[in-house]
């Protein structure tokens, strides 16, 4: 009955071409009676965002919550977006690798920003559409005019929320995917009047692909799922599940040196070992990254602002310099800061 409902509803404000702030109170009345949404919901939502154009400020709220809520909240286990629901957006939203609407776009980055972990071509096909928007100059972005080959405040700000979305392909660190997708906006935006945080935001980045190692590893799915399993597993004898955990906990007598953890506390200082070497190994730049750079910003034979910024950064905060970056920088102190 509820589908009827949706679809009845959609299928006049189709008609219309408009969506005003009654019409979502009225679709949010018919799609949430149950708390959840189902594919066949979702694809109507996304198929009525696409088609009219005059859609208001909480139709975009309502469109994000329930995509959000679709593709991220109701996975099992909850907040990982897993290969199928990548491939099911990714064909929902665009046509032609090009996202359809702003609402959609925002839906997209929303849904990155949300997830713990999401398959890492999603987060690269939202950084397309930034890079799309600046060489064609046009495209679903929300504020601010485009421009072919200029780089503007909101793609700036579009490209800082997915560079550091919780999902994103890296999360904290910077793959060599995003940067080679940085380096190609900014060669198309090179000379341009770009909005001054652009040249900030890109040495950042780059260093931050080369200095920083994630600290972060996306815990598999099945593993997750059996430890919500196990969270919630309900045992009479009181000694399963996390109930059972500490059941013993207060039941046992108390342990000595080590014995409540076991050889879990000594894992778990190998563990954060490993990472604390990782992260002293990261902060200098490797030969494969500086040569990789050196190639990077040498490709076209201009040495712009941003790579400036860049060298300068690294020069500045890297302890150990490669001697593949030594003529950039210095090439850096001939140039006006």
């Amino acid at each position: 009955m509820a589908d009827t409902a949706l679809y009845a509803l959609t299928a006049r404000l189709t008609a219309a071409g408009a969506i005003t702030p009654a019409d979502v109170v009225a679709v949010r009345q018919v799609l949430y009676p149950d708390m959840s949404i189902d594919t066949a919901e979702a694809e109507a939502l996304i198929a009525l965002d696409s088609a009219v154009g005059a859609r208001c400020r909480e139709w975009n709220d309502l469109f994000i919550e329930a995509m959000t809520d679709y593709v991220v909240r109701q996975q099992t286990p909850a907040d990982y977006v897993d290969e199928a629901k990548a491939d099911w957006l990714i064909s929902q939203l665009s046509t032609g690798g090009r996202v359809r609407s702003d609402s959609a776009l925002e839906a997209l980055v929303h849904i990155l920003e949300t997830a713990t972990a999401a398959p890492a071509r999603l987060a690269l096909f939202a950084l397309a559409q930034v890079k799309s928007a600046v060489l064609d100059g046009d495209g679903p972005l929300l504020s601010g005019k485009l421009e072919r080959g200029r780089i503007c405040a909101a793609e700036v700000a579009l490209l800082r929320r997915l560079l550091y979305a919780a999902a994103g392909d890296g999360n904290v660190a910077i793959t060599r995917a995003e940067a080679e997708m940085l380096f190609d906006i900014n060669d198309a935006c090179r000379g341009a009047d770009n909005d001054p945080a652009w040249t900030d935001l890109f040495a950042k980045a780059l260093a931050a692909s080369v200095m920083t190692v994630s600290g972060f590893t996306p815990v598999d799915p099945g593993d997750e799922a059996r430890r919500e399993a196990w969270l919630a597993h309900a045992d009479p004898s009181g000694m399963c599940g996390i109930a059972g955990f500490f059941n013993r906990m207060f039941t046992t007598p108390p342990p000595t040196g080590n014995a409540l953890w076991g050889d879990g506390l000594d894992s778990w200082r190998a563990h954060n070992a490993e990472v604390e070497a990782a992260e002293r190994a990261a902060e200098g730049v490797s030969g494969e990254e500086a040569r990789w750079l050196a190639e990077r910003i040498g490709r076209d034979g201009v040495f712009d602002p941003a790579e400036q910024a860049l060298i300068r950064f690294l020069k500045a905060e890297s302890p150990q310099v490669h001697p593949a970056l030594r003529p950039l920088m210095d090439a850096v102190v001939q140039s006006p800061s």
